[in-house]
C-alpha cells in the first residue's frame, strides 16, 4: 500500500485531473463528444486530425499514467505490494507497447498502401484510450482515497477487472467501426486480430507479470 499512499502517486493523480480539467475548460463540447463515443465517432473525426503535438504529448502521458495505475492494481492483487520502481517499469513497458503497436499499424499501412486506413485506425485507437481514461480516473480516485485505500487493499483485482472490461468494451466498439467483424474478408480479419490484437496483449501481460 505504500506506493498508493505516497506523494508521487498523489502528484500523478493531480496531473490527470488537471489534464481533464483543462480539456473541459478549453472545449466543453470535446468532453461531451468523448462521453458519446459509444453512440457515435464524431470525436475522432473532429479532433484528432487537428490536435497539436503538445496536446498529444500531455494527453498521451495522462493515458500512460492511468493505464499504468489500472494495471498496477492487478499486480498488487497478486503480490500485495508495489514499489515505485515496479510502477516505473509498468509505465515504460506500456510506453514501449503503445509505440510498437502504433508503429506496426503505420508500417502495415505503408506496406499494403493503406495509409488512410492506418490513420483511421490510429484516430479510433486514440479515441478509445481517451474514452477509457474518462472512466478510469474517477474509479481510481475513489478507490485510492476511500478510507485510505481500503478498496485497493481488499478489491484491487476486481477494480483492475472493471477497468479491463471498460477497455474491452471500447475495443469491441472500435473493431466493429473498422468493419473487422465483416464476413466478406474474414481471413484477413482473423489474421489482423491475431497479429495486432491478441498476440501483442499476451506478450504484454507476460512481461508485466514478471515485473513485480
Amino acid at each position: 500500500m505504500a506506493f498508493y499512499l505516497s506523494d508521487i502517486y498523489t502528484i500523478l493523480l493531480i496531473y490527470s485531473i488537471s489534464c481533464f480539467g483543462l480539456m473541459i475548460f478549453t472545449d466543453k463540447n470535446r468532453f461531451i463528444l468523448l462521453l458519446e463515443y459509444i453512440r457515435n465517432q464524431k470525436y475522432s473525426v473532429f479532433y484528432h486530425r487537428k490536435d497539436s503535438l503538445l496536446f498529444v504529448f500531455f494527453t498521451s502521458l495522462n493515458t500512460l499514467i492511468l493505464f499504468s495505475i489500472a494495471i498496477s492494481f492487478y499486480l498488487f492483487s497478486i503480490s500485495k505490494s508495489l514499489s515505485i520502481i515496479s510502477f516505473v517499469k509498468i509505465f515504460f513497458t506500456l510506453f514501449a507497447f503503445f509505440i510498437i503497436k502504433i508503429s506496426a499499424t503505420y508500417f502495415l499501412g505503408l506496406i499494403f498502401e493503406a495509409k488512410e486506413s492506418a490513420k483511421k485506425y490510429y484516430y479510433t485507437y486514440a479515441t478509445n484510450l481517451m474514452f477509457c481514461n474518462t472512466f478510469f480516473l474517477p474509479i481510481i480516485i475513489f478507490t485510492s482515497y476511500f478510507q485510505n485505500g481500503f478498496i485497493i487493499e481488499k478489491l484491487s483485482f476486481f477494480i483492475s477487472c472493471l477497468c479491463g472490461c471498460i477497455y474491452l468494451l471500447a475495443k469491441l466498439i472500435m473493431l466493429n467501426r473498422l468493419n473487422l467483424f465483416s464476413i466478406t474478408s474474414m481471413f484477413y480479419n482473423i489474421l489482423y486480430l491475431c497479429a495486432l490484437e491478441v498476440l501483442p496483449y499476451l506478450v504484454l501481460f507476460t512481461v508485466l507479470e514478471l515485473i513485480n
